[in-house]
């Protein structure tokens, strides 16, 4: 008995939807209604591959969902044939598959490091529009090429108000004007005359 259950389970994995296809399927079913290969052991090996190569790779995780590319991949496989390219089957799978979440926290994070320092005291709130915002523009368009993510990430920006005024700059050149004006600063400051 205890053999027939990892017997049942290998069945149920390798058997392809169209097994159990009846006249009225169920909704959400893969493949029922469609002409689609039956799922074979080689596809499915690619398709796993092909997932743990995107976990491994810490670039692709943060950027795109590695199981999705992986079923997305097998779904494709299985609807195109095994003569399709794996590569471009990988680039559409790719595609489908942006991680959103991800992206945002990893840009909040980014700009945490540089916001600080040319946003003063709104910089957390700038850093989650940014963040969220770029999310979005990927998301719409996922890309692996740089010149497109710098696309994205400057209209991302440019969304967040990129050009408020940082306060603690406004008050320290404030605060410097009123020297310069009662001739403090260049006692102050002698290294700083003209």
């Amino acid at each position: 008995m205890k053999s027939l259950v990892p017997l049942l389970t290998l069945f149920l994995l390798v058997c392809s939807p169209a097994c159990f296809a009846t006249e009225n399927a169920a909704k959400g079913s893969v493949g029922v209604g469609e002409n689609i290969l039956p799922l074979t052991n080689d596809m499915l090996a690619e398709a796993i591959e092909l997932s743990d190569d995107c976990k491994a790779n810490k670039n692709t995780n943060t950027y795109y969902e590695c199981d999705c590319v992986g079923f997305t991949f097998l779904e494709l496989r299985r609807k195109r044939g095994p003569d399709e390219p794996a590569y471009w089957l990988h680039q559409e799978a790719l595609r489908k598959c942006p991680n959103r979440p991800a992206v945002a926290g990893k840009m909040y994070t980014e700009c945490l490091g540089w916001a600080a320092i040319q946003r003063g005291e709104d910089y957390k709130e700038f850093c989650a529009c940014y963040g969220s915002s770029f999310a979005k523009i990927y998301g719409q368009n996922p890309s692996d090429n740089l010149l497109v993510i710098e696309a994205q990430m400057t209209v991302a920006m440019k969304k967040c108000n990129p050009n408020a005024e940082n306060e603690r700059l406004k008050d320290r050149d404030t605060f410097v004007r009123k020297l310069k004006e009662n001739g403090t600063y260049d006692s102050l400051f002698p290294g700083a005359r003209k």
